[in-house]
């Protein structure tokens, strides 16, 4: 039988401890997966035709919640305007309806007419 000094069991000790621990750790990850959470980010493109002017409600984006990011992915609204809005929202608070959204700096009757069907107010 092999002769250990104190240290060395100690070590050898805290290595199997290592070993279990792990192989637990592992099982417990195959045994209970990570939740995943699958965002898709908004995509005008899926949307041909004229129905991309105008979007069903469910996928128009709310004005009231959207993110600066969110609100640049609709054609036509750029960093800056995408900015003001939530400047906007964020001073004046939530928008009553689309319409308001004319008071935005840099919003103009062009760009609200484009948009319009892809935006709602909640």
């Amino acid at each position: 039988m092999i002769k250990l000094e104190r240290i060395e069991k100690l070590i050898l000790i805290f290595l199997v401890a290592a070993l279990i621990l792990g192989i637990a750790v592992s099982a417990f990850r195959k045994a209970r997966p990570a939740a995943t959470v699958k965002i898709e980010k908004f995509d005008p493109g899926r949307y041909k035709g004229s129905a991309a002017d105008s979007l069903p409600a469910r996928d128009a984006i709310d004005i009231n919640s959207a993110t600066a990011e969110e609100l640049e992915a609709i054609k036509g609204i750029g960093k800056r305007i995408a900015g003001r809005i939530v400047e906007y929202r964020y001073q004046n608070g939530p928008f009553t309806s689309i319409d308001e959204l004319k008071n935005v700096k840099g919003v103009t009757v062009g760009l609200f007419e484009k948009i319009k069907g892809r935006i709602r107010a909640e």
